[in-house]
């Protein structure tokens, strides 16, 4: 016969906690998963069958390298919170069909590979921050021109951010194996400084970004080169090359993980974060085989500026042979022989 639910435990075997919430979580990972392995084929083989339309600013190498990096971290994350999620709630299944408690005790109390599994999470999506953050400030960096004094304060802010992030996993280890209650606790406020520094520095990134874009596309226009954009096109470009996806799902899983409940929104906002990590820089790389990211607009803006300071010149050296006649006269004005041919001479040398 089973004993009763304690009630401190009665939240780790509800049938939302044990059955809604994880197919839920799990069942939207996937898709996402799913949609990121369709994007990371397709910019592979426009990577491989368009080699020479690589943009002069963009570094095609290190871009595929720090691709490749994302996508196989994503993947790793998403083997990893399965396990993550899928073993725990076997145990809660489990104690709420017999009614023993006491695996479920033990795992909440100690579990090593619940351990292993979350730290390893953890690492696994500083690692990703770290790895779009290259892509992302890189991007900055050339679409503001190279500018250095645009690019070195996010280098710091990134640096400082993702170091909080590798004290939150060590602490969390530390906090969790040896039972270290202080450790645990910084850690969880480590965790939640990390997150919203890490909000706060990609959406900077994505303004400094998204404002460029903007004003290039708005460049474009006023030459009327590039007018044929409606206003959503532009928002949806704008969106799309500047990595908005990314700070987007960090402060809606910020919001969600701090005012909701799974009975409210019954899945987990986290791993969509870290996979829009890898979608993002993704989705700039294919724009960018396909001929339609802003770098081909500043090179419009400087074939524009570029024609427009050589038109004077051309039309100064062709008005300068129309000078040169005036001081021509007829042989029959009078005069000697010798200026006449001074005359010719000077006409010979006007043409």
């Amino acid at each position: 016969m089973s004993s009763p639910v304690p009630e401190e435990l009665a939240q780790f075997v509800s049938v939302t906690q044990v059955i809604v919430f994880p197919i839920a979580t799990l069942s939207v990972m996937y898709f996402v998963h799913g949609f990121y392995v369709l994007l990371f084929g397709t910019c592979i083989y426009m990577l491989r069958s368009h080699q020479d339309h690589t943009g002069e600013r963009l570094n095609g190498n290190l871009y595929l390298s720090l691709t490749a990096i994302l996508f196989i971290l994503c993947t790793v994350f998403v083997v990893d919170y399965t396990i993550a999620t899928v073993h725990p709630n076997l145990i809660f299944f489990t104690a709420a069909k017999t009614g023993n408690y006491k695996p479920l005790v033990d795992f909440l109390m100690f579990d090593i590979e619940n351990i292993a599994t979350h730290a390893i999470e953890q690492l696994i999506s500083v690692l990703v921050n770290v790895t779009a953050e290259c892509m992302l400030i890189h991007r900055c960096y050339a679409i503001w021109s190279f500018r250095k004094r645009v690019v070195l304060p996010l280098i710091a802010a990134s640096f400082i951010t993702n170091a909080l992030g590798i004290v939150c996993a060590i602490t969390l280890i530390i906090g969790t194996t040896e039972s270290n209650y202080a450790a645990f606790r910084v850690s969880q406020v480590t965790n939640g400084v990390y997150n919203i520094c890490s909000a706060i520095v990609n959406g900077m990134l994505t303004l400094l970004t998204a404002g460029r874009i903007w004003w290039i596309h708005r460049q474009v226009r006023a030459h009327g080169t590039f007018s044929s954009d409606t206003f959503v096109q532009a928002v949806s470009k704008i969106i799309l090359e500047s990595g908005m996806i990314y700070p987007f799902f960090t402060v809606v899983a910020l919001i969600v993980t701090n005012t909701s409940t799974p009975s409210i929104l019954p899945f987990d906002f986290f791993p969509l974060t870290v996979l829009s990590a890898g979608i993002a820089p993704t989705l700039i790389m294919i724009r960018a085989r396909l001929g339609k990211n802003v770098e081909s607009l500043q090179d419009m803006i400087s074939d524009i500026r570029f024609t427009s300071q050589e038109s004077p010149r051309e039309v100064t050296t062709r008005s300068r042979p129309q000078v040169y006649p005036v001081s021509m006269e007829p042989a029959e004005t009078g005069g000697s022989e010798e200026q006449v041919i001074n005359r010719k001479e000077a006409q010979d040398i006007a043409v």
